[in-house]
């Protein structure tokens, strides 16, 4: 219900003043692992999210999403899911929180729903890892399906590109049938150059590399 209740593309749009795209996915836009499989998630359909909800037996109880105010995107994001998850029939509110709370929080494992971000990994499978676990020895685990665990063990293991591809598309599949997390975007990067410095190159982790880099 949640993942039908939320516009991921408006939400992008909003965020990345309309040059980003939605990504549900936990394999990076930028990735060579991104595939028109991992763009699959569930249709924004708010109806059909007020359907799931009382087949749910959801009868208003409050839902609280926890953000804060130091990061201006999650800050913004939990807004914006808050007006469409209302409009789909969730009593949705805001506990705006300081980071170090929020954050020790999400360590733990003690919230309903976090407006959240990670930071870059270079490797899909490093994304998953944050996420896919058994929340007894790991309260951050948001995703504690087994055969999800292996599939990750598996991909980890692999070294040959094109058989990683088909296991992380199965995770993919995996994640969006069972909606343990909601992918929403990646951040925008964005970078400026004179003309006159050569060899520079953008990177997906959003770090600056130098080497082979000079000025005409």
């Amino acid at each position: 219900a949640l993942a039908h209740a939320i516009d991921l593309k408006q939400v992008a749009a909003a965020a990345t003043f309309e040059m980003g795209k939605a990504n549900p996915s936990a394999v990076a836009t930028m990735s060579p692992y991104h595939s028109a499989v991992t763009d699959e998630w569930p249709a924004y359909d708010p109806e059909k999210a007020k359907a799931l909800l009382a087949e749910a037996g959801y009868k208003g109880e409050p839902i609280k999403i926890q953000t804060n105010r130091k990061y201006d995107g999650m800050y913004n994001n939990a807004i914006a899911i808050q007006a469409m998850l209302m409009q789909a029939g969730i009593n949705a509110e805001l506990d705006v929180l300081d980071w170090a709370t929020q954050l020790d929080n999400y360590v733990q494992g003690k919230f309903q729903l976090q407006s959240f971000s990670f930071s870059a990994r270079l490797d899909p499978a490093l994304s998953y890892e944050t996420f896919i676990g058994d929340k007894k020895t790991d309260p951050s685990a948001q995703w504690e399906d087994p055969e999800a665990l292996k599939v990750l063990i598996a991909v980890m293991a692999e070294k040959d590109a094109a058989k990683r591809q088909p296991l992380f598309e199965q995770l993919h599949r995996m994640m969006a049938a069972q909606v343990p997390i909601i992918g929403l975007y990646n951040d925008l990067l964005v970078v400026a150059a004179s003309p006159k410095v050569k060899g520079y190159r953008n990177w997906p982790a959003g770090k600056d590399r130098l080497w082979n880099v000079w000025k005409e």
